[in-house]
């Protein structure tokens, strides 16, 4: 086999594979940036369920008799 043909096409698999890995790349950022949207709106979430939890304890309280 000539030689100037494998290197032809090991160049071209190289091109093919770059490409790959560029548009894995992009993914993987497009998937950390969901990923770390998801993790902010669930801080957020957390954050106002533990606001509700709070006001509901203090309701609560407030209706049932203390015993001294």
């Amino acid at each position: 086999m000539d030689a100037k043909i494998v290197i032809s096409t090991l160049q071209k698999k190289i091109s093919e594979l770059t490409l790959i890995n560029v548009m894995m790349e992009a993914q993987i950022q497009d998937l950390q940036s969901q990923l770390n949207s998801m993790k902010t709106d669930q801080i957020t979430e957390n954050a106002l369920d533990g606001n509700e939890n709070q006001t509901k304890e203090i309701d609560d309280s407030s209706s049932s008799p203390d015993d001294f």
